[in-house]
């Protein structure tokens, strides 16, 4: 059986030197608390030495969930787990925090994709980026019935539960999932998204905005690192910000290429 580490912090503290730990995996808001949860392995173990470690199982994950994942609206879309698919738009079953609307910067994204696809009528084709869940790609399916999106994740756990709430949602005739380096993809994309935490952004900036034709909306991006961002990224002279914003402590910003 899988297992886990899972540690809770009062809802207020900082989770930025989490973040860089190896075996990270995700975390979550519970009423006043933040929950972070980890790979159980030893190097892990020693780094969280200092704080109170409770390890959950493949069988308690769906219940420890439960308790807390209801019903979220986030623009013009509620966001359920299948225990309440009667009540939403986007049916999301929760897994190793692979995004499911409550983190700040997957609820940035999606606000982010709602507003290009307002702005902007001729949105045919995305690029999700770090595809998690695949909660952005389905909702922008949701918005526009007519998007085609391919949506990429490195873990194939990800890519396990995107393909599950894909048929969840009936989307998996608009969402082609896969698990190639972004790298390899070509061509142009109407609207690239990226909610990935900025270390992975700054190394895959090159490809995201050889990716995008028009719109860009990134996430994951501390706000302590607005300053340098653009700069770190390369997006000053490409592109445009149209929009920047803050949640606590996580911005997110939304971009669009300049005309030539």
């Amino acid at each position: 059986m899988n297992q886990w580490y899972q540690i809770a912090l009062p809802k207020d503290s900082s989770t930025d030197k989490f973040l860089e730990i190896e075996g990270f995996l995700g975390s979550e808001e519970k009423e006043n608390m933040t929950i972070l949860y980890f790979e159980k392995n030893e190097k892990v173990r020693e780094q969280l030495k200092e704080y109170n470690i409770s390890i959950i199982s493949d069988g308690d994950w769906k219940e420890t969930w439960r308790e807390y994942f209801v019903p979220l609206k986030i623009g013009s879309l509620t966001v359920v787990p299948p225990w309440k698919k009667d009540e939403g738009d986007i049916i999301i079953n929760p897994a190793r925090g692979f995004g499911t609307g409550h983190h700040e910067t997957t609820r940035l994204a999606l606000g982010f994709v709602e507003k290009v696809l307002q702005k902007d009528n001729t949105i045919n084709t995305i690029f999700d980026a770090g595809t998690g869940s695949g909660i952005l790609a389905i909702a922008a399916v949701r918005l526009k019935n007519t998007i085609r999106a391919t949506a990429v994740d490195n873990d194939a756990d990800a890519i396990e539960n995107a393909a599950e709430n894909l048929i969840l949602n009936n989307v998996q005739d608009s969402i082609t999932l896969s698990s190639e380096p972004i790298f390899k993809f070509e061509g142009k994309y109407d609207l690239v998204i990226a909610n990935i935490i900025s270390s992975v952004l700054y190394f895959l900036s090159d490809d995201l905005k050889r990716l995008t034709s028009k719109w860009l909306v990134l996430s994951g991006v501390l706000e302590s690192e607005s300053p340098v961002f653009m700069k770190r990224m390369g997006l000053d002279e490409g592109f445009e910000l149209i929009e920047k914003t803050d949640e606590n402590e996580w911005s997110g910003y939304l971009l669009k290429r300049r005309d030539k």
